[in-house]
């Protein structure tokens, strides 16, 4: 068993239940179509990952075919797609906040045998195999927590070496608050914590469209036509 856990938490794509601030603008179902395409970009993005294992967070609980359907179909009709089935799992993501969420999807991890684990969702697509690998890497004696920030105040990655309950709790979920929040319950613990350099999420339309613009925005807008 690789002695590593990549926690990707994602929703299925429902058109009123994802990207809900894009759909307000520019659609319920662009947004949905935007979300899922976001996903894809995602997986090629981690196309690659060695020593880890992968598994899928999904909401709400009662979405496993449904989601299983939409990643490993993609991951089977994209033969560019390297990814070792045997390393791939699916979990609910369960009841409660997200820090109840997080929390449980940790302490299941590290009890299964996992030394070091760390979560992702679907918003932010720079997140590469590499930045995952080098994420891992900064967890060693040195760092017992490494986060990875976005502009707007919370974080794209969270890495760790083992449970820390505390960091979840009364955390101000997608505020501009989030990190700091989670910086300061990590200093109370006296923990270590190391910064990866900020990225940023698609949360808006206008984030969307600037991640048109990037250097993925070519594979982001195929993704894009491909479901329309």
């Amino acid at each position: 068993m690789p002695s590593r856990l990549l926690m990707v938490f994602l929703k299925e794509p429902l058109p009123g239940k994802v990207k809900t601030r894009i759909g307000a603008t520019m659609g319920q179902e662009n947004a949905a179509r935007v979300y899922q395409a976001l996903v894809h970009v995602l997986l090629r993005q981690l196309n690659g990952l060695e020593n880890c294992h992968l598994r899928f967070c999904y909401a709400p609980d009662d979405a496993d075919e449904a989601v299983r359907f939409w990643i490993l179909s993609h991951i089977i009709d994209h033969p560019a797609l390297v990814f070792d089935e045997t390393k791939i799992d699916f979990q609910p993501q369960g009841e409660g906040d997200l820090g109840d969420r997080l929390a449980r999807a940790f302490a299941q991890g590290f009890d299964e045998g996992y030394e070091k684990i760390a979560v992702i969702g679907t918003d932010c697509i720079d997140v590469s195999s590499r930045w995952v690998h080098a994420a891992f890497t900064q967890l060693n004696e040195k760092h017992s927590i490494i986060v990875g920030p976005t502009p707007d105040g919370g974080y794209h990655l969270l890495a760790m070496d083992q449970h820390y309950s505390k960091l979840f709790q009364d955390i101000p979920w997608s505020t501009e608050e989030t990190l700091s929040t989670t910086l300061t319950r990590a200093e109370e613990q006296n923990l270590a914590v190391y910064q990866l350099p900020p990225l940023t999420d698609i949360d808006t339309e206008d984030d969307y469209k600037e991640a048109l613009l990037g250097p993925l925005g070519p594979a982001l807008r195929k993704a894009v036509k491909e479901l329309s």
